[in-house]
């Protein structure tokens, strides 16, 4: 029976392979060159190919000579082992000047601690180019409460060039910045971006970047995970990571993270461990960051929507629930304070009432459970859902009021607490946005301290 499944296997692959394998002995000998032949073919077609090349050092082709002998001719194992090491090259070679090298100086501290300009804190980073106008995509934390940044790219020729970088505008809650250089067009190679492109666990995985400024280091691996979630510099989460084994050092962060047609899925961020490589890397999806990207380079901050309410982020414990009066909530969020003015005053919801004297809970606030008919399970979800929207759109919100359900309409606002809205006369000029941060534009009034509430 075994030795019937094998044969049965090999007359599959035999007929799957059959349309590239020519009658000619010569041209047999064409198909395997022009195969191995990187430049000649497309990289997914390669890729394809690998499993023919494994079929045929299987199996092997019989071919017939001038004498009308049969011989066998085979992909030797070395010639799959070139294969991939030569397809691995050309994507780090087609990639390598999209990549660049960022610098960072905390020049201002010279003066408060007596530094030398030798003894300055130094850091580096890596960034990428997106387009030909000069807009390099990088870390938020590469570049934060710096006071200069510059940016090392790479053209064709090795060439090395630096620019001293503009601050177009960041949103920490992702933990990027988008930085502009005044470079010709001729000089920039734009990365390979593909809207369309997909990441799926076990896909081959390529890291480009400058860890401990070992510039245009190049390390390989596979998507490990998804949707997993770090936190960001504002303390927010971050949802819908990539996970990966390609080594992601300090230094990596801001690079690109590839896949095997060298397109960009992921922006490296961060890595599990001490400071060193553990063999867990994280990258912020490139299609989750798309919207931000755009927002900075158009407005010089994100447009997010929001509700404007406070709400409470975590479920609280048996003992905070009883001295707080806040129930423990199942499903949906439930509201603790809307402020006059925002959206969700407009719209009617409401939040908690409490005791004057004892700051206990005596009426229970609204209870968001669905956006747009889309389930609010938990606190979560909500950010996720919200960034399918921007300011100014209708949305329709079903709550629970008394335990009874309701829906209203409610348009989006925008909120600038954390995106740290770059001015006209700010932008491209100053790194520290430590002090630019505008205050949130719905404040907390009265919150129980026992309870974190989260803006939204």
């Amino acid at each position: 029976m075994k030795l019937k499944c094998i044969l049965l296997c090999g007359l599959v692959i035999l007929q799957t392979i059959s349309s590239y394998v020519p009658n000619s002995a010569n041209s047999i000998v064409n198909m395997k060159m022009d195969w191995l032949n990187l430049r000649k073919s497309s990289i997914s077609k390669r890729r394809d190919l690998i499993f023919y090349s494994i079929a045929l050092n299987t199996i092997g082709v019989q071919k017939v000579n001038a004498e009308g002998v049969s011989i066998i001719d085979k992909i030797s194992s070395k010639d799959i082992i070139r294969y991939i090491e030569e397809e691995q090259t050309l994507i780090f070679e087609k990639s390598i000047s999209s990549v660049c090298y960022i610098s960072t100086e905390y020049s201002s501290m010279a003066d408060k601690y007596n530094l030398n300009k030798d003894d300055l804190p130094k850091g580096v980073g890596s960034g990428f180019i997106w387009d030909k106008e000069g807009h390099i995509i990088t870390n938020f934390h590469v570049i934060n409460k710096v006071d200069k940044a510059l940016v090392t790219i790479t053209d064709k020729g090795g060439n090395k060039k630096t620019y001293i970088a503009k601050l177009t505008g960041v949103d920490p809650d992702t933990d990027l910045a988008i930085l502009k250089i005044d470079a010709p067009a001729r000089d920039l190679q734009v990365i390979n971006y593909n809207p369309d492109v997909k990441t799926h666990i076990g896909q081959f995985a390529f890291a480009i970047g400058n860890p401990f400024g070992q510039d245009h280091t190049f390390t390989t691996g596979i998507i490990s995970a998804i949707n997993r979630e770090i936190t960001a510099p504002t303390g927010r989460k971050i949802y819908g990571i990539i996970q990966t084994d390609a080594a992601i050092n300090p230094g990596n962060s801001g690079g690109p993270l590839l896949n095997s047609n060298g397109e960009i899925v992921g922006i490296n961020t961060a890595s599990l461990g001490l400071g060193v490589s553990a063999g867990i890397g994280f990258a912020i999806p490139i299609s989750s960051a798309l919207k931000s990207i755009n927002d900075i380079i158009t407005t010089g901050y994100v447009q997010k929507a929001i509700l404007g309410i406070s709400y409470m982020e975590r479920n609280p414990s048996a003992v905070e629930s009883a001295k707080s009066g806040i129930p423990i909530i199942t499903r949906g969020i439930l509201i603790l304070d809307v402020p006059e003015k925002s959206p969700a005053y407009a719209a009617g919801l409401k939040g908690i009432t409490r005791n004057e004297k004892t700051k206990r809970v005596s009426l229970i606030g609204d209870i968001i459970i669905a956006i747009n008919n889309i389930p609010i399970n938990n606190p979560d979800n909500l950010n996720t859902i919200l960034k399918m929207f921007k300011p100014g759109d209708k949305i329709s919100i079903k709550y629970l009021r008394n335990n009874k359900e309701y829906s209203t309409e409610l348009i989006l606002g925008n909120y600038k607490g954390t995106t740290f809205t770059m001015l006209e006369n700010e932008r491209g000029k100053n790194f520290d946005l430590e002090d630019k941060r505008s205050p949130v534009d719905i404040p907390l009034k009265n919150l129980e301290p026992v309870i974190q509430p989260k803006l939204n």
